[in-house]
Protein backbone atom coordinates (compact mmCIF):
# COMPACT_ATOMS: atom_id res chain seq x y z
CA UNK A 1 0.00 0.00 0.00
CA UNK A 2 1.33 3.37 -1.03
CA UNK A 3 1.42 6.05 1.65
CA UNK A 4 0.56 9.43 0.19
CA UNK A 5 0.95 12.91 1.59
CA UNK A 6 -2.82 13.31 1.71
CA UNK A 7 -3.17 10.13 3.78
CA UNK A 8 -0.48 11.32 6.22
CA UNK A 9 -2.19 14.72 6.47
CA UNK A 10 -5.55 13.07 7.14
CA UNK A 11 -4.12 10.89 9.91
CA UNK A 12 -2.32 13.88 11.45
CA UNK A 13 -5.53 15.94 11.37
CA UNK A 14 -7.50 13.12 13.01
CA UNK A 15 -4.91 12.83 15.80
CA UNK A 16 -4.88 16.56 16.44
CA UNK A 17 -8.67 16.66 16.55
CA UNK A 18 -8.87 13.73 18.98
CA UNK A 19 -6.34 15.36 21.32
CA UNK A 20 -8.19 18.68 21.18
CA UNK A 21 -11.55 17.07 21.95
CA UNK A 22 -10.03 15.00 24.73
CA UNK A 23 -8.61 18.10 26.38
CA UNK A 24 -11.99 19.85 26.23
CA UNK A 25 -13.75 16.95 27.91
CA UNK A 26 -11.74 17.45 31.10
CA UNK A 27 -12.85 21.04 31.64
CA UNK A 28 -16.01 21.74 33.62
CA UNK A 29 -17.75 24.78 34.99
CA UNK A 30 -17.45 25.29 38.72
CA UNK A 31 -20.99 24.22 39.58
CA UNK A 32 -20.86 20.98 37.59
CA UNK A 33 -17.44 20.05 38.97
CA UNK A 34 -18.51 20.60 42.57
CA UNK A 35 -21.82 18.76 42.15
CA UNK A 36 -20.10 15.71 40.62
CA UNK A 37 -17.70 15.29 43.56
CA UNK A 38 -19.29 16.73 46.73
CA UNK A 39 -19.64 13.97 49.34
CA UNK A 40 -17.83 11.45 47.11
CA UNK A 41 -14.95 9.15 48.09
CA UNK A 42 -11.46 9.44 46.62
CA UNK A 43 -12.13 6.54 44.24
CA UNK A 44 -15.35 8.15 43.03
CA UNK A 45 -13.59 11.48 42.46
CA UNK A 46 -10.84 9.76 40.46
CA UNK A 47 -13.49 8.07 38.33
CA UNK A 48 -15.48 11.28 37.74
CA UNK A 49 -12.73 13.88 37.33
CA UNK A 50 -9.52 11.98 36.72
CA UNK A 51 -6.14 12.12 38.39
CA UNK A 52 -5.28 15.38 40.17
CA UNK A 53 -2.15 17.34 39.30
CA UNK A 54 -1.04 17.32 42.94
CA UNK A 55 -1.99 15.23 45.97
CA UNK A 56 -1.30 15.95 49.63
CA UNK A 57 -2.43 12.78 51.40
CA UNK A 58 -0.10 13.14 54.37
CA UNK A 59 -2.68 14.28 56.90
CA UNK A 60 -4.40 11.68 59.05
CA UNK A 61 -7.73 13.51 58.91
CA UNK A 62 -7.48 15.61 55.74
CA UNK A 63 -6.37 15.06 52.15
CA UNK A 64 -6.02 17.88 49.62
CA UNK A 65 -6.01 17.38 45.85
CA UNK A 66 -5.22 20.12 43.35
CA UNK A 67 -6.39 20.23 39.74
CA UNK A 68 -4.76 22.82 37.45
CA UNK A 69 -6.80 24.64 34.79
CA UNK A 70 -9.69 22.20 35.10
CA UNK A 71 -12.63 24.49 35.92
CA UNK A 72 -14.02 27.77 34.64
CA UNK A 73 -16.26 30.48 36.06
CA UNK A 74 -19.46 30.95 34.03
CA UNK A 75 -20.29 34.18 35.88
CA UNK A 76 -16.91 35.68 34.90
CA UNK A 77 -16.99 35.22 31.09
CA UNK A 78 -15.86 31.56 31.39
CA UNK A 79 -12.49 32.56 32.84
CA UNK A 80 -10.38 29.50 33.63
CA UNK A 81 -9.45 28.90 37.26
CA UNK A 82 -5.73 28.43 37.82
CA UNK A 83 -6.37 25.83 40.50
CA UNK A 84 -9.28 23.86 41.89
CA UNK A 85 -8.65 22.61 45.41
CA UNK A 86 -10.57 19.53 46.57
CA UNK A 87 -10.55 18.88 50.32
CA UNK A 88 -11.35 15.47 51.74
CA UNK A 89 -12.05 14.75 55.40
CA UNK A 90 -12.98 11.51 57.12
CA UNK A 91 -16.66 10.68 56.80
CA UNK A 92 -18.82 8.79 59.27
CA UNK A 93 -17.71 5.45 57.83
CA UNK A 94 -14.02 6.33 58.16
CA UNK A 95 -13.48 6.91 54.43
CA UNK A 96 -12.25 10.21 53.06
CA UNK A 97 -15.02 12.17 51.32
CA UNK A 98 -15.09 15.59 49.65
CA UNK A 99 -16.28 18.23 52.10
CA UNK A 100 -15.07 21.37 50.34
CA UNK A 101 -14.10 22.62 46.88
CA UNK A 102 -12.19 25.89 46.39
CA UNK A 103 -11.59 27.70 43.11
CA UNK A 104 -8.55 29.94 42.73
Amino acid sequence: MKITRSRIAAVAAALILSFALGACAERMNREDFASVIKGKSEDEVLKNTGKPDKRDDQGADRHVWTYNSRTFDVTNQNKMDDRTIVIFTRGSEGKFVVTEVKFE
